[in-house]
């Protein structure tokens, strides 16, 4: 995971004056699981960076050191994370650019298994796939993962 991603959740943890198992138990996550990711021994899913971005209220791409802009999201009402923005998302911008999913996976590095799997719903990506399909294809994590327009 990268630096920057490990330092932002630090930091805001800190300026929210919360612990680890504050901020576990706010978002319906295990403590150890925050731990893992301010130490940076192991990479969040998905639905940790939106979890992570609607509790802060700051967008993914700057939870992720995408961009440098802290100013507060519109933020839903729930912690509830529904995958279906993503896969639906995934799916229609490797048609628009005319990819099948092998094509898509040679192109970024990843396996057509998981793709499908992500298109299909099967599974949930960490955030370094999130990073990089979104980097692929130009746009936000935010609009990848459902959280924007």
């Amino acid at each position: 995971m990268n630096k920057y991603f490990i330092s932002n959740i630090k930091k805001l943890r800190i300026d929210y004056k919360i612990s680890q198992p504050q901020l576990a138990k706010e978002v319906g996550l295990c403590k150890s699981q925050i731990s893992y990711w301010e130490n940076g021994e192991r990479v969040p899913t998905a639905i940790g960076i939106i979890l992570l971005s609607r509790f802060f209220q700051v967008s993914t791409d700057y939870l992720l050191k995408l961009n440098d802009d802290s100013a507060p999201v519109y933020v839903r009402d729930n912690f509830n994370c529904d995958m279906y923005l993503f896969n639906k998302r995934l799916k229609e911008l490797r048609i628009k650019n005319n990819l099948t999913q092998n094509k898509l996976a040679t192109e970024v590095g990843l396996s057509q298994v998981a793709i499908n799997h992500w298109e299909n719903g099967n599974r949930t990506p960490n955030a370094n796939a999130v990073v990089t399909l979104a980097q692929y294809f130009n746009v936000t994590t935010d609009y990848l993962l459902g959280e924007t327009d």
